[in-house]
């Protein structure tokens, strides 16, 4: 553990107030969880283009009830396309009880776009062919419908979003709450609410489409403007775009003075855009991280990187009153001083706005938790590795198979960007050279159908680990794939190179959760090699006592983050940068456990797609 200890959390003092958690539930679902009642939980998902300060808002920002009304979608007050599932922002919350049957029919109602939906941090035992990845585990929808159907074996706090192209960052995202009958950290709140289930969006003010394509075939930027809590906020970089921030609503959380609330924090960006949560004059227990249970640490404020969720207690024992929750954004939010509000309201305080102003501020106030490109080396500084999963765990020394994963830009003549023949990477000026995302220096190709769902198909773009890639010239792109035998002990490492610029990546898994084992920096840059050699010598030491379980974790820039798992679920498994645009610019690989007979037969006319290449 970090030499900040971590302060014991009080006993319960009151019962768990359930009953009063889900009164007025907005679905069956939503429900105190008891063994024994499993119930089959069906949603319906249309999706749709769709705008922000659209006809459904009437009046407002002018008068504050409109933006209230449903289907309003006001944002931080800026008109701007979305997608949206149900005309929401976020789209709907899903809460159910471990076991249940989770039914969801997503109706494609888009103009042209294929979707599909990935539930993130849900492992899909048994049932991987609805993990959602097109072309990997199923062929995309296309103007049709599709559905879900798998059960909710994975506890704890996940969230959906889409995986096809932009459409995360464009709006199709939506938490989703699996909660147990018997959760092990019960004893540590008296309340958890649906509705204190918070989702972090970074914003812009142009589609998602118009922004990405202008920061790769112009000299657009890709700096978010504001961050959304739960879909509202306001334009905080107003002054710098020269106009009048719209005062619209911004997010609510209410609470009730004396008791201990949990908060389920998830990580909706899609940019760049770490972001620093604190609460003024409150400190928080952070709980569990990515659905999974860690030993109660005492903390001031925390990162949360894209895809990553975090549960907290937050205990009422303050003055009644209004109190601000900040959030900072870093990295691509910080262009644009990127700071959101949202309200800490305890039960009896005015219906007003907090005292004190909400000026950006990137500083961590106090002890953080899961700092942005640090190994944790100053006291009050704590990353994943320095905290302790729940339930006590050892690692054995030695692993069956090993893979060194290097995360970097590369400046190669990427054919989706450049012209070789007319206008080369090289030839262009600075202002015009875009680096391409890659995985050893591969860029990922969606394979021409899903091997998962359709095996026996050819599969010409496979390339394998530890064997030369396909490429044209200096650009290499193919279907990178991992295999690893069913059952066997995985380790990664994971470098995250930094020659390009100070970035980050969340990693993402899908299918696992893995063992966060160690994490460092050697500085602004390094690389496989370096790190290779530093591990050789002895240089890295891994936790392999009580290591926290994760399925989404930041590598440091210029340093490494090593994770450790057991290769006990089959199938096809997308891993990558869960970052939009480094992720559609093919910062992935695949992971490929077993073999066909260790999966499930594909569903009974499971949708079929493929190219049509016929014979000249």
């Amino acid at each position: 553990m970090s030499s900040v200890s971590a302060k014991a959390v009080s006993a319960p003092s009151l019962l768990l107030v359930l009953a009063a958690a889900f009164a007025g539930a907005a679905h069956e679902c939503e429900r105190e969880c008891v063994i024994g009642d499993t119930r089959t939980c069906h949603y319906e998902f249309s999706l749709q283009e769709y705008h922000t300060m659209s006809r459904a808002c009437f009046n407002c920002p002018e008068n504050l009830e409109d933006c209230s009304r449903q289907e309003c979608i006001s944002a931080d007050g800026v008109p701007r396309p979305v997608i949206t599932i149900n005309r929401q922002l976020p789209g709907p919350s899903i809460q159910v009880c471990e076991g249940d049957r989770l039914v969801v029919d997503l109706y494609n109602l888009l103009l042209s776009d294929t979707e599909t939906i990935h539930w993130h941090g849900m492992h899909m035992r048994n049932q991987q062919y609805y993990d959602g990845v097109p072309f990997l585990t199923q062929c995309p929808v296309i103007r049709g419908k599709f559905r879900y159907d798998f059960k909710a074996s994975t506890p704890g706090t996940l969230f959906w979003h889409s995986h096809a192209g932009l459409h995360r960052a464009s709006g199709v995202l939506g938490s989703l709450v699996v909660r147990q009958a018997e959760d092990p950290h019960r004893g540590l709140y008296d309340t958890d609410l649906p509705e204190h289930v918070i989702m972090l969006s970074d914003w812009s003010h142009t589609s998602v489409a118009t922004q990405f394509t202008g920061r790769h075939h112009s000299q657009g930027d890709d700096y978010a403007r504001t961050i959304l809590v739960n879909g509202k906020g306001r334009n905080s970089a107003a002054k710098l775009e020269g106009v009048e921030a719209a005062q619209v609503p911004l997010e609510v959380i209410k609470v009730t003075p004396g008791l201990r609330h949990r908060l389920r924090f998830v990580g909706g960006t899609g940019l760049n855009c770490p972001v620093v949560v604190s609460v003024d004059g409150h400190q928080l227990a952070v709980i569990a991280t990515d659905g999974e249970p860690i030993v109660p640490f005492i903390t001031d404020s925390f990162v949360i990187y894209s895809g990553e969720r975090f549960d907290v207690v937050l205990e009422a024992n303050q003055a009644t009153d209004n109190y601000w929750f900040r959030f900072n954004g870093l990295i691509d939010c910080s262009k644009m001083e990127c700071v959101q509000g949202a309200v800490l309201r305890y039960e009896g305080a005015p219906d007003q706005e907090p005292l004190g102003s909400l000026t950006y501020d990137p500083s961590y106030p106090g002890v953080v938790v899961n700092p942005l490109n640090t190994a944790g080396d100053a006291l009050e500084e704590v990353t994943m590795v320095e905290l302790d999963a729940l339930m006590p765990s050892m690692l054995q020394q030695a692993v069956d198979k090993q893979f060194y994963l290097g995360f970097d830009f590369k400046r190669v003549n990427n054919t989706l960007l450049y012209n070789p023949e007319l206008y080369p990477y090289n030839a262009v000026s600075e202002e015009w050279q875009v680096n391409t995302p890659q995985i050893n220096g591969i860029s990922f190709l969606s394979p021409p159908s899903p091997p998962l769902s359709q095996p026996h198909d050819p599969q010409p773009t496979l390339c394998y680990y530890g064997q030369d890639p396909i490429c044209e010239g200096d650009f290499c792109r193919c279907t990178y794939v991992l295999e690893v035998a069913l059952g066997e002990t995985v380790e990664f490492v994971l470098v995250d190179e930094g020659n390009i610029g100070d970035e980050n990546h969340p990693f993402h898994m899908h299918g696992y959760h893995f063992h966060v084992v160690a994490m460092g920096r050697l500085g602004h840059n390094t690389s496989l090699a370096e790190v290779a050699a530093l591990d050789a010598a002895g240089g890295i030491t891994r936790k392999l006592e009580d290591a926290v379980l994760k399925d989404t974790v930041t590598i440091p820039d210029g340093g490494y983050t090593i994770i450790r798992f057991t290769a006990d679920n089959p199938g096809w498994w997308l891993m990558h940068c869960h970052l939009v645009f480094h992720s559609e610019m093919d910062m992935v690989a695949a992971l490929h456990v077993g073999g066909l007979d260790d999966v499930p037969p594909v569903p009974e006319n499971f949708p079929t797609c493929g190219s049509f290449m016929p014979a000249l």
